[in-house]
């Protein structure tokens, strides 16, 4: 489009054309929209055709596009499963592998766990002497992680009274604090003995009990002794008279003073085998000890003092154990040396005992003078 024809045109939209001009100039605009409308249909029918060719094949790319991408993501899926999972197996390998290393070298074997649990029980029926343990256990966990449980039974004959347990947990072979522990029972103290305490004689009250005790029930009692005995002036003052008795076993559990804190039980140690299995080092004592058990049960002097010095060293060996057993400062004002020196000069000597027999014969001991005070602890039928 010239510039002339752009005048013209100009001039034709303000009407300043003549007659011939106009007719001219719109012959050239009619020209213009022909080619125009022209040219519109040939793009029309060259897009309809190219729609008619394309889709065909997009459609078929797509297709296999969604295809490839839907494997691409299962694919994908399957690795990453596979990979989490791996992952998984292998965290968890390393999880129980790490534990048994660390419980194979840190953990108390077989052998330690058992020694461990066979203290604690002597140990347990030393600290608490109206108690016997007759079960225990080991409970092995991860990471070098032990539980040792003792059951703690009070019986008077075929009756339990009440039944508790001490519960030591370790870790990494070492005893420590656990976050639940259970409750155990008082520990036997000088403050409960009137007489080492200073208190007033009571020999008779206890008594009185036993008398209005049905005939065929069976009674355990506390006897404080006014002074203490040897196990042979023990066996001649308080067993014998009763002894012979064929109606029920006498049972008897004999108390000694440790220091000036603590009245605790002698059990035997000849009975407590603190090695598994029993080698060459022990077999001497392992040999004797069936001899030295008899003469325990004879109340032999000997055989007490000996019985109460591997207690004792038990004690002095395992003070950490107690403490986590019981409480931290326990053996502040004990030395244990001196408790085993003194023993070891002067024998085993009892300030009291627990013993349970029949209601009636225990009656016998009533005009015992070496008693200073009786309490009746329980009376079953059996």
């Amino acid at each position: 489009m010239n510039s002339d024809f752009q005048e013209k045109l100009r001039l034709y939209k303000e009407g300043k054309l003549n007659q011939n001009e106009v007719a001219e100039i719109e012959c050239e605009i009619d020209k213009f929209n022909a080619i125009w409308d022209y040219l519109n249909n040939d793009d029309n029918v060259f897009l309809e055709e190219l729609k008619q060719q394309i889709p065909a094949d997009n459609e078929e790319e797509n297709r296999l596009a969604k295809l490839l991408k839907r494997r691409i993501n299962l694919r994908i899926i399957m690795m990453t499963a596979i990979s989490v999972f791996s992952v998984l197996i292998i965290t968890i390998s390393l999880y129980f592998l790490t534990s048994n290393i660390a419980t194979s070298l840190f953990g108390l074997d077989h052998k330690e766990s058992s020694v461990k649990r066979k203290a604690i029980v002597q140990l347990a029926q030393m600290f608490h002497p109206q108690y016997e343990s007759h079960r225990s256990g080991v409970e092995k966990s991860l990471f070098a992680q032990q539980n040792i449980r003792v059951s703690l039974d009070n019986t008077v004959g075929n009756t339990i009274i009440d039944e508790t347990e001490i519960s030591v947990r370790y870790s990494f072979g070492k005893p420590v604090k656990s976050g639940t522990t259970t409750v155990v029972p008082p520990l036997l103290g000088i403050e409960d003995f009137s007489f080492l305490s200073g208190h007033e004689s009571d020999p008779i009250s206890g008594f009185k009990i036993l008398e209005k005790a049905p005939q065929g029930t069976k009674a355990k009692i506390f006897v404080e002794f006014n002074k203490a005995l040897t196990p042979q002036q023990l066996k001649e003052s308080f067993i014998n008279p009763i002894s012979t008795v064929d109606t029920t076993p006498l049972e008897i559990t004999p108390l000694t003073a440790i220091g000036s804190k603590f009245v605790l039980a002698n059990p035997s140690y000849y009975e407590f085998t603190p090695v598994f299995p029993y080698d060459s080092n022990n077999a001497e004592q392992m040999e004797d000890s069936s001899l030295k058990q008899n003469q325990y049960e004879s109340m032999d002097d000997q055989a007490h003092k000996e019985s109460l010095i591997g207690n004792l060293n038990l004690i002095k060996n395992n003070q950490g154990l107690l403490q986590v057993m019981y409480y931290e400062d326990m053996f502040a004002d004990i030395n244990i040396d001196d408790v085993i020196k003194h023993v070891e000069n002067n024998g085993a000597e009892y300030v009291g005992m627990y013993i349970s027999a029949d209601s009636k014969e225990l009656l016998k001991l009533k005009d015992i003078p070496l008693i200073h005070c009786i309490r009746v602890e329980n009376i079953v039928v059996w």
